[in-house]
């Protein structure tokens, strides 16, 4: 009796994590089931993915595009689902396939995974941005978005507050140093980032003052 409970204790082991893997793999499958991610970039925007709960059932396509006018990336809601219940909108995050330095083209897929989630967290906090928005707001929001400067820095800047308060400070200031520190990147771009941006030194400021009791 003695050996066959040690046999049984033995077996239930050696299975226990093969049985929790499994679990694990099952979760995960489901958590992503919705998002359309190129095997390319996986890691990172999984990872990016992972600390937004509220985003579990929000249907996102992660594309990659040639060109995106004054970005790396951009998130925005599609077109024909931006009427429906803003639970049921389908987002897109587009993002460019090359990235240019000087005279010559890096692909997205060759920077560091960190990097990465830095600027994938960004995007998505743009996304939990839009979850409160109704459709009608969303419009508004575009219109403006794309005819203010002051309303397009306070958009930037709260996508970056929300990406803190999930957790990404240290990605985000990884994200911002890798771009304002690379002469190689174009000048108008690092531009762009340093002046509608939260800066590297503010980000830690503002993780230091989130309530704890508020972030998701």
């Amino acid at each position: 009796m003695i050996l066959y409970i040690k046999k049984y204790l033995i077996a239930f082991l050696l299975l226990c994590p093969l049985m929790l893997q499994a679990q694990k793999k099952k979760l995960s499958d489901e958590y992503y089931e919705n998002k359309k991610i190129p095997e390319s970039l996986a890691v990172p925007i999984r990872e990016a993915l992972s600390l937004y709960p509220e985003l579990k059932d929000i249907s996102i396509d992660f594309l990659f595009k040639e060109h995106i006018n004054n970005a790396v990336m951009q998130a925005q809601p599609r077109v024909r689902s931006l009427f429906k219940n803003k639970y049921k909108r389908v987002y897109k995050v587009k993002m460019q396939r090359m990235i240019s330095l000087n005279d010559s083209l890096k692909s997205i897929s060759t920077l560091p995974d960190d990097i990465i989630v830095g600027w994938v967290a960004h995007e998505l906090g743009h996304i939990v941005d839009y979850l409160n928005r109704s459709s009608m707001q969303m419009v508004g929001f575009g219109m403006r978005y794309f005819t203010s400067r002051r309303y397009l820095r306070r958009a930037e800047r709260r996508a970056d507050t929300y990406a803190i308060q999930h957790g990404f400070a240290d990605y985000l200031i990884k994200t911002k140093k890798y771009i304002l520190m690379r002469d190689d990147l174009p000048a108008d771009y690092r531009a762009r980032i340093d002046n509608l941006y939260i800066s590297p030194e503010e980000v830690h400021d503002i993780e230091q003052s989130v309530d704890p009791a508020t972030t998701f």
